[in-house]
């Protein structure tokens, strides 16, 4: 069988041949989503009729199957999450089957120290071999022989954590570089105080060692659930549904956003996941469960992604007047109450 996958961030695409100065790829929607999971799956004793799917991974195992791990909040587990798994004969499957939990090893904190949450699944294919990324008090990592049965993994010293980060590990093979490169949640000192950032360390195998220096990859917006892909010669971040494209993979502060593949960031798709399968391209998403769409890469001159985004900007702040619009009139309405 031949297995063709791109997990989350993992499998690399050649740069195309001759590609035009003045013009850029930039991903497509490609037909309607479709839904692969629910929105509060049946955790059993661990529910608390409040637990819901949030950050997920999608991923082809080897038996050509595939398997959806997501990270279920809210539940009585310690910091409230579990992970729980689903499986298809194809990614194109509606409401896949539930296979139960997923059992990880959890980090500890506090004093005396107590089991903490597990967060944002992230797996790869390297070598014949699977891997499963996760924050708990650090990065950690299961590793197995087929995408099924699982062991804790071990890095360069031994140790199940691998290195100390914040949540929302995404672990990218950065082919032209020759690094692994671990995005995630983390912070920066700014003049107005310390914010929120998309944060990377890199290492040349693994297990590591991984760089002790974090790099500030993205200062602006939501910097939760990164997402990095290498295509046709240039990297490309999702940051939730906005892509941005970049010839640096640790630089995406001045890149330019390029598309925007669901509607206001609040009425979209949450945590991106992008997977290649048999050169069919997929994103998929949380909001009210999980869902996943087609999507074709299409090139676009820079001026016409120029005017597209000058258009965009405008919808942004037209949606932004409305609601403050709103906002006032609920104030108003309240004090009148009063």
């Amino acid at each position: 069988m031949t297995l063709t996958i791109l997990i989350a961030i993992l499998a690399v695409t050649a740069a195309g041949p001759d590609q035009a100065e003045d013009s850029l790829l930039v991903p497509v929607l490609d037909g309607k989503w479709w839904q692969i999971a629910p929105h509060a799956p049946d955790v059993g004793e661990l529910s608390t009729g409040d637990e819901n799917a949030c950050d997920f991974a999608l991923f082809q195992v080897r038996d050509g199957s595939w398997r959806c791990i997501a990270c279920i909040r809210g539940t009585k587990a310690p910091g409230q999450r579990i992970f729980y798994q689903w499986m298809s004969d194809r990614i194109t499957d509606e409401n896949w089957k539930p296979i139960g939990l997923l059992d990880v090893e959890r980090g500890q904190v506090g004093k005396p120290p107590q089991p903490t949450s597990v967060q944002a699944p992230h797996p790869l294919v390297r070598n014949g071999k699977w891997y499963l990324f996760y924050n708990s008090a650090g990065a950690r990592c299961l590793i197995g022989d087929d995408g099924i049965n699982w062991k804790q993994h071990r890095n360069a010293e031994g140790q199940t954590k691998f290195f100390d980060m914040g949540r929302d590990v995404a672990v990218f093979w950065d082919e032209p570089n020759k690094r692994w490169i671990a995005y995630y949640c983390g912070n920066v000192k700014k003049p107005e105080g310390t914010r929120g950032a998309m944060v990377a360390r890199t290492a040349s195998a693994l297990e590591g060692p991984w760089s002790k220096e974090e790099t500030a990859v993205r200062t602006e917006g939501n910097p939760e659930s990164p997402f990095v892909v290498f295509h046709a010669g240039k990297y490309y971040l999702w940051q939730q549904m906005s892509v941005y494209a970049s010839d640096d993979p640790l630089n995406f502060n001045d890149a330019p956003l390029v598309a925007h593949m669901t509607g206001l960031w609040f009425n979209g798709r949450f945590a991106p996941e992008i997977v290649e399968n048999d050169g069919q391209w997929y994103v998929a998403g949380y909001s009210r469960g999980l869902h996943v769409a087609k999507f074709r890469w299409e090139r676009k001159t820079l001026a016409a992604i120029e005017a597209w985004r000058d258009k965009w900007n405008a919808y942004l702040r037209e949606e932004e007047m409305k609601r403050q619009q709103r906002e006032e009139a609920r104030r108003r309405a309240a004090s009148a109450d009063s």
